[in-house]
């Protein structure tokens, strides 16, 4: 196949910024469910929406990433 590996260089800005959007949207969401006392709002809801899509994107980076 054609597959060429790709350099780690080329995923740091990426992985980076997804750590630091984690660590955020993570924040939001348990300072939002705290302040709510633990009922469900529209900021947590996207917070944690967004924090588990930030975990995806950094799992697939490592896997894709790992393979070169």
């Amino acid at each position: 196949m054609n597959d060429f590996p790709i350099p780690r260089r080329r995923f740091r800005a990426a992985r980076a910024l997804l750590w630091v959007l984690l660590a955020v949207t993570a924040t939001v969401n348990v300072v939002s469910n705290t302040v709510n006392g633990g009922e469900i709002s529209t900021l947590g809801l996207t917070a944690g929406v967004a924090a588990v899509a930030c975990a995806v994107a950094l799992t697939a980076l490592h896997f894709r990433s790992s393979r070169s």
